[in-house]
């Protein structure tokens, strides 16, 4: 499942993937196999794991966005930063870890929640072929 967008006047646009603003990077799965110690189960288990989880992690980001509350969205961007290290979407990571740190002070807060969301869906539709 992927999160879409809704075309709102709530700050969200929807628009094809922002390519202008994205350095998408394919799935680097190196830590997660480390870790597994070569447990191949655990690996594809592990990645299941965050092609369930995930679309509803992030819809509620969008959720915690446009109802203000900094706080939990500050919170759930946490629990999604070691995801995207298991998994190796550093090409998230980055912007994830800023809307953390910084949700309340940023002007472009949507815009950047709209890019993780991109970014994200592709991970998933690329580890999908991965297990």
């Amino acid at each position: 499942m992927q999160v879409s967008l809704e075309n709102t006047n709530s700050g969200f646009i929807n628009n094809e993937v922002l390519t202008d603003d994205m350095n998408y990077s394919v799935p680097d799965l190196t830590y997660l196999r480390e870790l597994s110690g070569g447990d191949e189960i655990f690996v594809k288990d592990m990645i299941a794991f965050f092609i369930e989880n995930t679309p509803e992690k992030l819809n509620l980001m969008k959720e915690y966005a446009l109802s203000g509350d900094h706080e939990k969205l500050r919170f759930a961007a946490h629990k999604l930063l070691s995801d995207l290290a298991f998994v190796g979407l550093p090409s998230a990571f980055a912007e994830v870890k800023k809307i953390e740190n910084e949700s309340k002070f940023m002007d472009d807060l949507f815009v950047a929640i709209e890019r993780v969301i991109k970014t994200i869906n592709l991970g998933i539709i690329d580890l999908r072929k991965m297990i």
